[in-house]
């Protein structure tokens, strides 16, 4: 006798959400929150039959990306400057503790 495959034994039950104008809905925070899904983040949107999946893309470039961005503003640096320095290698490699 085959098993019957039953989603409500798998997973939590489903949230309802609402779409938006523009085709937006929010993810509810819990979801956000297990999922470290911050503001900002991109994720992967699937149609799957009737279905949407959506899945977090880890995207490393661009984390670090913001990193430097951060670190420009909070010394002042442009990236006129930055390039400049790092090309005549005035740039000084520094430990931070």
């Amino acid at each position: 006798m085959q098993e019957e495959f039953n989603l409500k034994d798998k997973f939590p039950p489903p949230k309802k959400v609402r779409v938006r104008e523009k085709g937006q809905f929010t993810i509810p925070a819990d979801i956000r929150n297990k999922m470290n899904i911050k503001k900002d983040d991109f994720l992967e949107v699937y149609q799957v039959g009737k279905a949407i999946i959506a899945t977090p893309v880890d995207l490393v470039v661009k984390e670090l990306a913001r990193q430097v961005e951060r670190e420009m503003q909070k010394n002042d640096y442009n990236l006129k400057d930055l390039l400049i320095e790092l090309r005549e290698g005035q740039h000084d490699y520094r430990q931070e503790d």
